[in-house]
């Protein structure tokens, strides 16, 4: 369903919404405690399992889901390896973007007197990953923009 057509498109705008609401919904709950029911605990103002669950857990489980779904994608039906260079490429780059943000940050902002932390260099490598993700599309699709010369009239 990802041909551009308008049941596609309107998949995508709704997961988008829901998740969207969802995500929002925790936060704001969490931060005000509408329902107090994601309310941290005073004894832990800064512990939170709702968005470290939102934030932290879904784009990992989401990653790892695409990145079998791919795999399997480019192994069975394609039966080429060499789009799966890029895939890795692009689980590496976005594993040491992870690593740097959380491990080694305050390491990072130490050493450089606060003026930069591990943020700036994750948002380099997620920018490599988003690249190395690109790749691995492009080796994987066929320019067939020849088959809709005669579609679209200028």
């Amino acid at each position: 369903m990802a041909d551009g057509s308008f049941a596609s498109i309107l998949t995508f705008v709704g997961t988008g919404i829901i998740v969207f609401i969802a995500i929002g919904y925790i936060a704001v709950d969490t931060a005000f405690g509408v329902s107090s029911g994601l309310q941290p605990k005073p004894s832990e103002p800064y512990l939170s399992y709702g968005l470290f669950t939102v934030y932290l857990v879904f784009p990992l489980v989401a990653i790892v889901i695409f990145m079998v779904m791919q795999t399997i994608i480019v192994v069975r039906f394609l039966a080429v390896r060499r789009p799966l260079l890029w895939l890795f490429c692009a689980f590496v780059c976005f594993a040491v973007a992870q690593a740097l943000m959380f491990a080694a940050s305050n390491k990072i902002c130490t050493g450089s007197d606060g003026k930069i932390d591990g943020a700036f260099f994750a948002t380099l490598l997620d920018t490599a990953a988003i690249v190395c993700i690109y790749g691995f599309w492009s080796t994987i699709t066929v320019d067939d923009s020849e088959e809709y010369d005669d579609v679209y009239k200028y």
